[in-house]
């Protein structure tokens, strides 16, 4: 098997996941440079994202309201990286190990207790709860200790996106895939290393796949109960862990999709499309006024969220006030219009950038 082809320009991705969609899509992806994690775009302050769009984060936890679910892959090379300065990353991951909850050859899962109470509150607590907060997120600073290593809902989830909605749904579609990826790609590595069948029948029961024991709302699990799921490969998690990092990191994404079968195809298809439109500025043919909501306004501007309470789009009244001309007629048309009734030449990337926000949306067709 071939090892992932090198980078050759800056990904967003970790390197892993760099290298395989660097096959997949033939092309760089975008960075998003309104989603600032150093200092991060949704934080308040002085209240001011709160006069933006209504909408904000704690500085003290930022996005990182949430415990991703590792793949062991990615525990294993979490744990293989002996570059000092990620000592403190590693640690984080180290320190679950030891807990020992929902620690499973598939990985690290979700404490229940996270999962119950996240259930039930992430509408409002996201952003905001320490009681949230995730167990890799560093103080000071508030960086993620895992950044290099992260799991596709951390690679792939952006506050605010340069091409608006078009940059969302890409990213959802490579989150699809990628969370597709992490779940085969977890199993192929237990079925090559074999912890026995007993350790299988635990973590691929006939009611609940990947339920791997009894973790209870006090995120404590018997030992009996975790020897079991280890089978042959207890006591020696950590070994088993590298090996699957071992395995997978020597993966072409030729491999990984030969792997996966035909979900992974469809999945990687549906990405793959969806870089396209990221990258196109072709306008639809016809367009109207989409839902939006008004959340700031004066004499001269206005903000206005669409796609996203939190990522809201400034606008001029002048631009707000050209919107009605938008009522189903072609693009070329209403340009027509707006440049013989207000004397304006409005400009095509500009109506492109009000698509992508959903300011204007597509006219259904049939």
């Amino acid at each position: 098997m071939k090892r992932p082809l090198p980078i050759v320009q800056a990904s967003p991705l970790p390197p892993l996941y760099a290298a395989w969609t660097d096959q997949l899509l033939a092309g760089p992806i975008p960075p998003e440079k309104e989603a600032t994690c150093d200092d991060c775009a949704m934080c308040a302050a002085g209240n001011r994202q709160l006069e933006l769009s209504g909408l904000f984060f704690d500085p003290s936890t930022k996005c990182c309201t949430y415990i991703p679910a590792l793949a062991n892959f990615l525990v294993g090379s979490i744990l293989a990286d002996a570059d000092p300065a990620f000592f403190a990353g590693r640690a984080t991951v180290e320190a679950r190990l030891a807990a020992g909850v929902a620690v499973t050859p598939l990985g690290l899962g979700q404490p229940p207790t996270f999962k119950l109470l996240y259930e039930n509150t992430a509408i409002n607590a996201f952003g905001r709860s320490r009681s949230l907060r995730c167990p890799h997120y560093l103080e000071p600073g508030g960086r993620c200790g895992v950044w290099k290593h992260r799991a596709s809902v951390c690679a792939t989830w952006y506050c605010k996106h340069v091409r608006g909605a078009t940059g969302r749904k890409f990213w959802q579609a490579l989150h699809r895939l990628l969370s597709g990826v992490e779940r085969t790609l977890a199993r192929w590595c237990v079925l090559q290393l074999d912890p026995g069948t007993e350790a299988l029948e635990r973590l691929f029961p006939p009611r609940r796949p990947d339920a791997a024991g009894n973790d209870t709302l006090d995120d404590l699990q018997e030992p009996s109960v975790h020897r079991a799921v280890w089978g042959r490969w207890f006591s020696r998690e950590v070994e088993f862990y590298k090996e699957c990092d071992r395995l997978v990191s020597g993966l072409s994404w030729g491999d990984v999709t030969t792997i996966g079968g035909p979900q992974m195809q469809i999945f990687s298809r549906l990405a793959h499309e969806a870089y396209g439109e990221l990258m196109s500025e072709e306008l639809p043919t016809r367009l109207k006024v989409g839902d939006l909501k008004v959340v700031n306004m004066d004499q001269e501007s206005c903000r206005v969220c669409a796609y996203a309470d939190s990522d809201p789009l400034e606008m001029s009244r002048a631009l707000m006030d050209l919107l009605r001309y938008f009522d189903g007629r072609t693009v070329d048309q209403v340009l027509q219009s707006i440049s013989a009734a207000e004397s304006i030449k409005l400009d095509r990337a500009l109506v492109r950038k009000l698509v992508d926000f959903e300011i204007l949306v597509p006219l259904p067709t049939g």
